[in-house]
């Protein structure tokens, strides 16, 4: 037992034990009701539409007004990660990171000669690892996407041709809406090439559906108007 807790409280172990750490603090939160929401909780690239304030799209990940680097979850969601939350996914990156470089440690590190070449040694063991658990959490969240996608209700189709007002950020990955429904209203996803195009508080028309995303591209009102 105290080789194990040598093992993960030196490096390159140590850094996935933080990490891992981390993630379980949250959960802990989470359960006790005090973490989510506001926090880093959403989904990446979301696939659903989001009815009310506590929609699929409310607060995503990917949302410019919190990440307005979008770009860097583009290889997760390239991966199929896309509509998972990405406390999920971080979990079981991190997991999996854990797992796979507790072993290179304890087989393969300790096979390096020398101080300098085992620092070495351990940067490539931590950045390898990172690289290989991507895949593995796509692959091991294939199941989870899947049934995500089937518990989202369907898209609103009938709002084509709605106004809505711009809730945050809008560009080709992230970027949310709200239209009132005469009820809670809708927090919908929408998509555009142009980042500069729209901004918050703009009112715009939904003039198309993206049935790969769930997203929806729309105009200007006054463009859509002829102004």
């Amino acid at each position: 037992m105290g080789e194990f807790f040598s093992t993960i409280l030196t490096l390159p172990t140590a850094f996935y034990t933080v990490l891992l750490g981390v993630v379980v603090g949250y959960w802990l939160l989470s359960a006790l009701g005090l973490a989510g929401g506001e926090m880093i909780d959403g989904w990446i690239g979301s696939d659903g539409h989001g009815h009310g304030a506590h929609g699929f799209g409310d607060h995503t990940l990917v949302d410019g007004a919190h990440h307005p680097q979008h770009g860097i979850f583009d290889p997760l969601m390239r991966l199929g990660l896309g509509g998972i939350p990405i406390t999920v996914v971080l979990t079981v990156i991190v997991l999996v990171g854990w797992v796979l470089t507790y072993y290179a440690d304890v087989y393969l590190l300790r096979l390096v000669p020398g101080t300098p070449l085992r620092i070495a040694a351990g940067a490539a063991i931590i950045f390898v690892n990172f690289c290989i658990s991507l895949p593995v959490a796509a692959l091991a969240l294939r199941p989870l996407r899947k049934l995500l996608r089937k518990m989202q209700p369907g898209p609103p189709r009938p709002i084509l041709g709605q106004v809505a007002t711009i809730r945050s950020p809008v560009n080709r990955v992230t970027g949310t809406a709200s239209v009132e429904d005469g009820g809670a209203g809708l927090i919908l996803q929408i998509r555009d090439e142009d980042p500069q195009r729209f901004k918050r508080g703009d009112r715009i028309v939904l003039i198309e559906y993206l049935e790969d995303q769930n997203a929806y591209r729309a105009v200007s009102e006054d463009e859509f108007r002829g102004g």
